[in-house]
């Protein structure tokens, strides 16, 4: 459990951390230098054996037109909606909407994974909606609630990768390690070289601030790497509900940490909105159960 809560704490650090890096980075530059390096990183602890080896297998055209959705859906587009978001609307409010996957991959699971509809399910996902309408009318008008939207939409498409992921997974042969690693190649190389075209400048600044060079390590040594290597720890040892149960710490850490290195404080109608985001992910991730072995999408 200890594991599963360091991961959510450095998840949650990266949207502030996102928020300084982006002082000397573009939205693109930070997520592909970032999740390059951060590339590099998981093929060395895969030829080292502390990650699993993929499993081998022909790349059909089926096989890989799944895997290049999955690493649209969970690696380039996600990444890049919510680094925008943080430009935005800022890393508190982004961090606090951009988790609702949980809530709604377990909306998606019920015509994709044949999961049934619960009461549950409609209490969370009714109480994420009131929550980000709450946090959309906290900042002004115009952009900042686009970035609110943004990060919503940034949500949904890992909702629906976490759940395809589930679906694909064994009838396709996509493990963890090849997922991972389409995901980076995607939010990190693609996104880099993107970088380089649109704005070079952007990339290697002439002269970046140092505490942007140190949030972006920060990004690439904490939720890139290490926080999936603590959360993936943490299922094979506790219940996968108590491990989805402990990433509701990330969006107050998020905020905790934003407010401390930012001085990205909630307003009270935002501090309302939190709430409510937090409960529909504690609902959406089978916390108030009382059945032991039940447990949700998240």
């Amino acid at each position: 459990m200890t594991a599963a809560l360091a991961a959510a704490v450095t998840y949650g650090a990266a949207y502030p951390a996102t928020a300084v890096a982006l002082r000397s980075f573009s939205p693109l530059a930070v997520a592909g230098l970032s999740c390059t390096l951060a590339l590099v990183i998981v093929i060395g602890f895969v030829l080292a054996g502390v990650l699993p080896k993929t499993a081998p297998a022909s790349m059909s055209g089926p096989r890989l037109a799944r895997l290049t959705l999955l690493a649209l859906l969970g690696g380039l587009l996600f990444i890049v909606g919510v680094n925008i978001a943080v430009a935005i609307s800022g890393p508190t409010i982004t961090g606090f909407v951009a988790p609702l996957y949980a809530v709604l991959a377990t909306l998606f699971a019920v015509p994709l994974l044949g999961e049934r509809v619960r009461a549950s399910t409609i209490a969370a996902f009714g109480l994420a909606f009131v929550g980000t309408a709450f946090l959309a009318g906290t900042v002004p008008t115009g952009t900042p609630v686009a970035g609110v939207l943004l990060a919503l939409a940034s949500a949904a498409m890992f909702g629906l990768y976490v759940v395809l992921a589930r679906r694909w997974s064994r009838p396709y042969q996509l493990d963890g390690t090849l997922i991972t690693i389409a995901n980076l190649v995607g939010r990190g190389p693609v996104l880099l070289a993107a970088a380089v075209v649109l704005d070079p400048g952007s990339v290697i600044p002439a002269d970046p601030d140092p505490a942007a060079v140190i949030a972006l390590l920060t990004i690439v040594f904490g939720s890139s790497t290490s926080g999936n290597m603590l959360l993936m720890a943490a299922v094979r040892r506790v219940p996968a509900g108590r491990a989805s149960a402990a990433l509701l710490l990330t969006p107050v850490a998020s905020a905790v940490i934003g407010a401390v290195v930012l001085d990205d404080r909630l307003s009270p109608g935002g501090l309302l909105g939190a709430g409510l985001i937090l409960s529909a992910m504690a609902i959406a991730s089978g916390v108030f159960r009382r059945r032991r072995g039940t447990v949700s999408l998240s």
